[in-house]
């Protein structure tokens, strides 16, 4: 533990405290105070692994508050590893109480479908009837119609396997269309990211020893959640995890597989774990410029954090609704058809302040549209 201490304190060293990073932080931009800032953040760390502070509520208050939307690390030119230097600093402090510190809470669990079910009134209910839904995939062997290519894993998550099951039916539809065996291990458990964000290492570090079991042979794996993607690139890569859309922009697009034209105008978000993270944005981009008719509108600006941050969107409900509001304003202006991200909890967030502002606008993970408008009368002759 000293050694990691040791090694998380170089790390923060690196900071020079610039202040470069400070015009892209969402929660410095908020509140204009250094401790809401990254650099005020890892003083803050620094102290706390040094025994200088004690870990009393208004330390953690400002460690909790950040959204780990990572626009400072690709701003910073020293290059530090801000995102390890906040999850010691939450590891010190120990995951907090109440609901934001349940892993297993109504979003992420059964009762998120049953409260769906039965149409609970206010915010809670909107969040839990928020997208389509649908029954996860089981587990197992999901084959292709034809030869395969290859075996990929699949990652159901949980927030995702809960409230998106649909999306990860139709991630399972279109692989098999383009040739891919999917796998669905049995043993296989959260990524881990909702836990070590939170400062919970011992659970996050099983749940990243079950999915390495679990995946252990296969050629890949995927998941279809950006923040799912990134926890695993970084604490995973023996598995060669891939993000959905960055796999399917490396195949689809030469596949022969045809697609519709949507019923109506799109407007997309890119979540900071994709555009901060991952780098992936131009993948999604491509993907959807494939589709015939106009391109989709960008909604806000590429890794700008809408505020969900993880569970934020339940333990830091003032905070994300702030930053959420001007993406509220421009759907109410563009009215589109669909809304289209990457990530559970921002699709999550945004659904329900669309709901809560009476705005008719279906919210989909972009594979789920895909192959909504997938014509697969070719593709298996194109792709022998």
């Amino acid at each position: 533990m000293a050694e990691t201490i040791c090694k998380i304190l170089e790390e923060a060293d690196h900071c020079v405290k610039c202040g470069l990073c400070l015009p892209h932080c969402p929660t410095y931009r908020l509140y204009r105070n250094e401790n809401e800032s990254p650099r005020g953040r890892i003083a803050l760390a620094e102290a706390l692994l040094r025994g200088q502070l004690q870990p009393e509520s208004g330390l953690r208050g400002h460690i909790d508050r950040c959204l780990l939307c990572r626009a400072c690390e690709i701003h910073c030119p020293s290059g530090v590893a801000y995102t390890r230097i906040i999850d010691s600093a939450r590891g010190a402090l120990g995951p907090p109480g109440g609901l934001a510190g349940q892993i297993d809470n109504p979003l992420f669990s059964a009762a998120g479908r049953l409260a769906r079910g039965l149409h609970l009134p206010g915010r809670l209910g909107r969040l839990a009837r928020a997208l389509p839904g649908g029954e996860p995939p089981g587990k197992g062997s999901h084959p292709p119609p034809g030869p395969s290519r290859g075996r990929i894993g699949l990652l159901l998550g949980c927030a995702t396997r809960q409230q998106q099951g649909g999306a990860l039916s139709a991630t399972i539809t279109l692989l098999n269309r383009l040739g891919y065996a999917v796998e669905i291990p049995p043993g296989q458990g959260c990524c881990g990211a909702l836990a070590m964000h939170q400062g919970d290492i011992t659970t996050a570090s099983a749940q990243e020893a079950a999915n390495r079991e679990a995946f252990d042979g296969l050629e890949t794996m995927v998941s279809i959640a950006s923040a799912c993607s990134l926890q695993l690139t970084e604490r995973l890569p023996e598995l060669r995890p891939r993000d959905i859309m960055s796999f399917l922009a490396g195949v689809l697009p030469d596949s022969g597989l045809r697609l519709k034209a949507p019923d109506g105008p799109m407007a997309v978000h890119l979540p900071c774990s994709l555009h901060n993270g991952l780098g992936a944005s131009e993948d999604l981009i491509r993907l959807l410029e494939v589709l015939p008719g106009s391109a989709p509108t960008l909604l806000g600006k590429p890794g700008n954090c809408c505020g969900a941050g993880g569970t934020h969107l339940l333990s830091q409900r003032e905070q994300a609704e702030r930053l959420r509001a001007p993406l509220l304003e421009q759907l109410l202006q563009l009215r589109p058809r669909y809304l289209l991200t990457e990530n559970i909890g921002c699709a999550l967030h945004l659904a329900e302040g669309a709901l809560a502002q009476g705005l008719k606008v279906e919210v989909l993970h972009p594979v789920e549209l895909l192959a909504r408008l997938a014509i697969f009368d070719n593709v298996c002759q194109a792709l022998q």
